[in-house]
């Protein structure tokens, strides 16, 4: 009976998209990379770091 419970739970979760949102927040392969790549994209554009810099901030990533 508990499994099932379980099991409709997960259901109703996967249905109203919470549960796909849940995991997209625990996935340990998101590490932020893109938010990472953004700000040095930025810095770049407004001439923070030189052009050296930017490539090897990018290689890192």
């Amino acid at each position: 009976m508990f499994a099932l419970l379980i099991l409709a739970i997960g259901f109703y979760l996967y249905k109203t998209g919470d549960l796909q949102k849940f995991f997209g927040k625990t996935d340990s392969q998101n590490t932020g990379d893109e938010q990472a790549r953004k700000i040095i994209d930025l810095r770049y554009a407004a001439g923070k770091i030189s052009e050296e810099e930017y490539v090897i901030q990018k290689n890192c990533i």
